[in-house]
């Protein structure tokens, strides 16, 4: 696989904060693992093209000048024009970006491959906790922002609290975010025991009121007047990004009682690589932020085994998952009373073994980059289904002849295939690409029950599944529907009633198990109503138990009018896409409610003559039968439906949707047992 990560941060020319310590640890361990790494940075000094450690390099130097704004643009100008080579050259698979700055946004019309956002803290969020003007180029960057997640095949997040928000702020369903953590740095950290603790805590990020520092400099007068021979480190540039738009390193002398002035040590900027010591010598770090996401300083902080107190309103509460270690955000007693807290174990315990446990196992950078090559992986699978050319159809098609492909266009599909009518010199094609694992034996098994009795039905051309770069393809013969006609009760008789009988394992639970296991783990819904999801899987709990689930019969799965051609006043049956093993009754359901409803209410007079029509031939079913597995179906649109809407494959209250509306499914289901 070939990635390339993109962001002015990169060690150590550029390493201003966490993106820098993440995207080389993940570039390195990557490399590791038998990948090709790009990066394209910022430089300094001049524009640079180097290997280090294995990953490849690009700095790009762009002089600042008196117009921030063209500044900006320019940088991003010429990142795409790398990004375009690369492409270009096929030397990348997939992007990954963070979302602050979008520095990907002039390549954006131009991308051919997948783009990953990196979630850490975008813009929208940073600005409600810095009370500071961010300059001319705020308004396009948060603009930048919102169109790149929009836009991005896969966004990753780091920490749960970041999700949250990002969801509130930017109107993104939360199954749109992954959350996976940041992993470790473990060459430049370490517990040392050669290095001797001192009297101190010890800060480490921006100076800057969103770090939470003048809340820290009311707590210290707290602290001092406790232990007044107690210091403080603070190691970070000095900014003014606070309410009063002044040094904050002079709003901390201010705050803190003249007396302690003595007891503040500002360090300033410290390399990363040197960061170790610093943390090695002091008893406990101190990180009250107002907001962070995921701060790598707590994780390298943890992997020493120092003593931590950190914000209630940060990733940290992940982290560390110790109460005794988060502070109620803003609040400077309960800081203070915190600090004290840790101070006093720290006398004891020199080090906080559970630190150390907790970040080399949850937070290890092998175990971090395969779960993000997996992401990787089947965004680019995805990514990669959509974007069918012509000479891909055409390898398809010369499985079954040499016929050369005229023209081609895409038909409408489901969320689980692409359909294409394939025009050559000779004939007409449809041509269907799967994009999950169509099982072709279950399908053929089928054709040939329908074949036994004479029920009419279109197979693909093709007696084997084609395969080709990963995916499924079957080629059917074009045939032209009349849409004029009506779906009569005795057109499914025949098909409902035909022996169907196969010594095939029942599908149909495991495959709702998957989406009923999934809904119940889940807290958020994103503009469904939680208390609706409750009903569905409740009542798909107690009907998922019913005995004739189990049995071993072959259903189409959808049987609905739109799979069903009328070719010269002769009916076939197509679309085998979602053959199912179950009770023959499971396809009795599927007819019912795709065609004998509308708008949530069902028509009793066809239900009932069908039902009757059915007893005739299969009477060893009860009316009971019919009722729980009309139910059990309906529950399965419905979780198929809220499953995929969570996972951002489809989305409820698209107009796309809207046209097979989940609420009347819904409704229908909570009327069902006064009806029938």
């Amino acid at each position: 696989m070939n990635i390339c990560f993109v962001h002015e941060e990169y060690p150590e020319e550029t390493n201003f904060g966490g993106i820098a310590t993440y995207q080389k640890i993940m570039a390195e361990e990557l490399v590791k693992q038998g990948n090709k790494v790009f990066v394209i940075c910022r430089g300094l000094s001049e524009n640079k093209e180097y290997i280090e450690n294995g990953v490849k390099v690009f700095r790009i130097f762009v002089p600042k000048t008196k117009n921030q704004l063209k500044d900006y643009i320019r940088y991003r100008k010429r990142v795409a024009e790398i990004l375009n080579s690369l492409q270009e050259n096929k030397l990348i698979d997939i992007i990954e970006v963070p979302d602050w700055g979008a520095e990907t946004i002039y390549f954006e019309k131009k991308r051919k491959v997948p783009l990953v956002v990196r979630l850490h803290t975008p813009l929208k969020v940073w600005l409600k906790y810095n009370k500071n003007d961010f300059g001319r180029v705020k308004d396009l960057l948060l603009k930048w922002e919102e169109k790149m997640l929009k836009t991005a095949n896969l966004v990753t997040c780091c920490s749960e609290i970041l999700k949250k928000v990002i969801v509130k702020d930017f109107k993104i369903s939360d199954s749109q975010i992954i959350v996976i953590p940041n992993p470790i740095n473990t060459s430049d950290f370490f517990r040392d025991n050669l290095i001797k603790k001192e009297n101190k805590l010890i800060f480490v990020g921006s100076l800057e009121e969103r770090k939470g520092l003048c809340v820290l400099a009311k707590a210290l007068n707290i602290v001092f007047d406790n232990y007044p021979n107690l210091k403080i480190e603070f190691i970070g540039k000095d900014t003014k990004r606070n309410s009063q738009n002044i040094s904050t390193q002079k709003l901390i002398y201010n705050t803190v009682n003249e007396k302690y002035h003595n007891n503040l040590v500002f360090v300033g900027h410290v390399p990363n690589k040197d960061l170790n010591k610093y943390l090695n010598s002091s008893r406990i770090g101190v990180f009250p932020s107002l907001f962070d996401n995921f701060p790598y300083v707590v994780l390298e902080s943890m992997l020493i085994g120092l003593h931590i107190v950190g914000s209630s309103n940060s990733g940290m509460v992940e982290m560390l998952n110790d109460n005794t270690s988060i502070y109620e955000t803003g609040n400077y007693k309960d800081l203070a009373n915190k600090i004290i807290r840790k101070y006093k174990l720290s006398l004891k315990q020199k080090i906080s073994k559970n630190n150390i446990d907790r970040a080399t196992t949850m937070y290890n950078p092998i175990k971090v980059c395969n779960e993000m090559k997996k992401l990787y992986t089947n965004t680019i699978k995805t990514y990669n289904a959509y974007d069918v050319t012509l000479d891909e159809l055409q390898i398809v098609l010369n499985n079954i002849c040499s016929d050369k492909i005229l023209s081609f266009k895409r038909e409408n599909g489901g969320v689980a295939n692409l359909v294409f009518r394939v025009i050559t010199k000779n004939k007409k094609y449809i041509i269907k690409k799967y994009l999950y694992n169509y099982d072709f034996s279950l399908s053929n098994e089928l054709y040939k029950k329908y074949e036994d009795a004479n029920i009419q039905h279109l197979k693909p051309i093709n007696n084997k599944i084609i395969l080709y770069k990963l995916y499924n393809y079957n080629i059917f013969e074009y045939m032209k529907n009349n849409k004029v006609y009506k779906i009569k009760i005795k057109d499914f008789e025949n098909i409902l009633c035909c022996d169907r009988k196969t010594t095939m394992t029942p599908s149909l639970i495991t495959k709702c198990q998957k989406y009923y296991t999934f809904l119940k783990k889940c807290n958020f819904f994103e503009g469904i109503k939680k208390e609706d999801v409750k009903f569905v899987i409740n009542n798909y709990n107690k009907l998922k138990k019913i005995k004739i689930l189990n049995e071993q019969y072959l259903n189409h799965g959808d049987l609905s009018k739109s799979n069903i051609l009328n070719v010269k006043n002769n009916k076939y049956i197509i679309d085998f896409d979602e053959v199912i093993v179950t009770t023959p009754l499971y396809d009795f359901a599927v007819v019912v409610i795709k065609n004998f409803c509308k708008n949530g209410i069902l028509s009793l007079t066809k239900y009932n003559k069908l039902k009757k029509e059915i007893k005739k031939k299969l009477p060893e079913y009860k009316d009971i039968d019919f009722k729980n597995i009309t139910k059990f179906y309906l529950c399965k649109i419905l979780v198929e439906k809220f499953y995929l809407h969570q996972k951002a494959i489809i989305n409820l209250n698209s107009k796309e949707q809207k046209r097979d509306n989940y609420k009347k499914y819904l409704k229908l289901l909570k009327k069902f047992e006064k009806i029938c």
